[in-house]
């Protein structure tokens, strides 16, 4: 069983933490702590639930090595061309329904699920990235060369 895990976009600070855990009536807010606690994150503050948006991993890592979560920005390369898009949101039970965590964004460019030469790469978050806005990048399939 795979480690569930979330960032947290704190919307009044308009920041992005490392790593968020849901407690009774608070998150825990964490920066980075460069491996030193397994990479769970330093703990830094509380946060109310209503100031803030869980970001769930999809369990993949992108070529370079980078976790890849929901509203990341992401260029993947299949076989017959690339596009960007931004991850939504995970499949709920994804792994018993054998979908890839990326289900919605590779079906929305006709990619299937099975798909075995894919290469993905996180570009920014929807946060970081002035043009992507809160409804994601809009990018045509390209031929890649």
């Amino acid at each position: 069983m795979r480690e569930i895990k979330f960032r947290v976009w704190h919307r009044k600070e308009k920041k992005l933490y490392f790593r968020g855990y849901q407690k009774l009536s608070h998150i825990l807010l964490c920066e980075d702590d460069y491996g030193r606690n397994e990479g769970k994150g330093f703990p830094l503050k509380r946060a109310s639930y209503e100031d803030c948006e869980l970001l769930e991993s999809t369990g993949l890592f992108d070529k370079n090595g980078r976790e890849i979560f929901e509203g990341d920005i992401v260029k993947i390369r299949v076989s017959d061309g690339e596009f960007r898009g931004t991850v939504g949101p995970i499949p709920d039970m994804f792994r018993s329904r054998r979908l890839h965590p990326l289900h919605d964004l590779l079906r929305s460019y006709g990619v299937a699920d099975d798909e075995e030469l894919l290469e993905t790469e996180v570009m920014g978050n929807r946060y970081g990235v002035p043009e992507a806005g809160a409804s994601g990048v809009k990018v045509q399939r390209q031929e890649h060369r």
